[in-house]
């Protein structure tokens, strides 16, 4: 294995190339730095990535002279950049992903040393990528001592990889929102719908943080896109066995899963597989969204017209969810955004918005106010029970909106 120079690795990318960077937790800032550096050589590159959870430093410098940026979810850093339509929104399926950049011309990707085989790990972030290098024309890899080496299916061979630089930097830190009231009364509600040996799976943020700290039994298992902080606390408490596609976290949890049997961290094509999900008894999905219409439509992407997330993986889920013997799909949010302002629970889905999830995906939805089970119910009967767990100051509202539709 033969370092190159970062600026070299740079200049290696014909222009007019499709690159695509790493996501989550998973950031080379060396090859960053680098590609700053060098920008101006470029007129005609297209840059792709997912979700990140660093600042978007490649973006500094460039954009709309000397290369063009998409991605398939949009991070807050990068909301207003979309917005102004200085960037693009691809609304992909997160198991899509390494179909649609079915031979991608470069990807980047962020790797631990060579563990006693020689391969390299690609630590917290193996998801899509590790399908996107094996199908990739060049393969540029930063290795830093910084990135755990993960169990699971998280390995590329050496001879996989065509240029490799040197990185001194750790994955990128997570800090999640402390548990809060509202969070707590929805796990609350939430927890009790999940059965004693299910399969589990979570996004991330306070609401979900909140129901791992709940959960009381002794043979819950996770399956899931990401895991937190908090499935070390989860392992503490139980003898839970832990897949997952990305790990965002602290510090405390990279070192945690580093060389650590109980977490397997895995390709999309096995985290994400519909089929697989299926297979597994007593599948839990539970997912978050922006807002929920009174027909149980769910809309995870976007409000007033601004793209706020990305399709993700959770429609994959869901579905995996209705296959499972004993499965479960949940949607828990609180009632309201922005203080108290805008309802999450809607009488539409706006024109403007999407629907990321269909209605007979879900089978309940979950309010700091309870439970509304839409599995087996009428229109009108989703519409009530919708109404019943909205903030208060909008169920009269809601309710007329009801009371038209029927008639």
């Amino acid at each position: 294995m033969r370092f190159s120079d970062a600026r070299d690795a740079v200049r290696s990318i014909p222009d007019g190339s499709s690159v695509i960077l790493p996501q989550g937790c998973s950031e080379p800032a060396s090859f960053y730095q680098a590609f700053i550096a060098e920008v101006d050589r470029f007129r005609h590159l297209q840059l792709f990535s997912g979700l990140q959870f660093g600042d978007y430093s490649f973006l500094k410098r460039g954009l709309g002279e000397n290369y063009s940026y998409a991605t398939w979810h949009v991070g807050a850093p990068v909301q207003e950049l979309i917005s102004e339509g200085r960037g693009a929104y691809l609304p992909l399926r997160y198991a899509d992903i390494p179909r649609w950049f079915d031979h991608p011309d470069v990807v980047v990707i962020h790797v631990s040393p060579p563990g006693p085989n020689g391969d390299l790990s690609l630590g917290v972030s193996v998801g899509v990528t590790r399908q996107l290098a094996l199908n990739a024309r060049l393969v540029i890899a930063e290795v830093s001592e910084g990135m755990p080496f993960t169990c699971g299916e998280s390995t590329l061979a050496a001879d996989q990889i065509d240029i490799f630089i040197e990185g001194h930097s750790a994955p990128v830190a997570y800090v999640g929102r402390s548990a809060d009231p509202v969070s707590s009364k929805i796990a609350a509600f939430t927890t009790p719908l999940i059965p004693d040996g299910a399969w589990l799976q979570l996004g991330i943020g306070a609401v979900p943080d909140a129901i791992l700290t709940q959960i009381e039994s002794r043979d819950i298992n996770i399956h899931s896109g990401m895991i937190t902080d908090q499935v070390m606390r989860l392992l503490n408490r139980t003898t839970a066995k832990i897949v997952t596609a990305e790990v965002v976290g602290s510090e405390k949890l990279f070192r945690f899963v580093d060389k650590n049997p109980d977490v397997e961290v895995v390709p999309s094509t096995r985290s994400h597989d519909i089929r697989a999900i299926g297979a597994l008894p007593r599948f839990v999905a539970i997912n978050s969204a922006l807002e929920v219409d009174l027909s149980g439509q769910v809309n995870s992407e976007m409000i007033g017209g601004v793209t706020m997330a990305g399709v993700g993986g959770s429609l994959d889920f869901m579905l995996g969810a209705t296959l499972s013997p004993g499965g479960k799909s949940i949607i828990a949010l609180p009632s309201t955004a922005d203080g108290g302002a805008r309802s999450r629970i809607v009488p539409f889905i706006a024109s403007s918005a999407a629907v990321t999830i269909p209605r007979y995906c879900v089978d309940f939805v979950v309010t700091e106010y309870g439970v509304a089970t839409l599995v087996g119910k009428s229109l009108t009967e989703r519409a009530r029970a919708l109404t019943a767990i909205a903030h208060p100051a909008y169920r009269e509202d809601l309710a007329e909106t009801e009371l038209t539709e029927r008639k």
